[in-house]
């Protein structure tokens, strides 16, 4: 038996779902950013259930206002 964990060890350390949503995402981290703690899959994609950026635990009750620009008179 070896001093050292295999590679499967390792593997099974860190699970295969991101906390926050669930999803298959191995590669799923906590990334520190202007001092923000961001949950990322992959370190390159904002978790879409990352409490940082507003995301709520339910569905969204209400559809979001569309906004029109306005016409400018002459």
């Amino acid at each position: 038996m070896s001093i050292f964990p295999s590679c499967s060890d390792l593997l099974d350390a860190i699970p295969p779902t991101c906390p926050g949503c669930r999803a298959h995402a191995p590669a799923w981290r906590w990334v520190r950013i202007d001092g923000l703690r961001i949950l990322t899959h992959g370190g390159d994609v904002i978790c879409p259930k990352d409490r940082t950026f507003g995301s709520t635990p339910g569905p969204v009750s209400a559809p979001l206002a569309v906004v029109e620009p306005l016409e400018v008179a002459a």
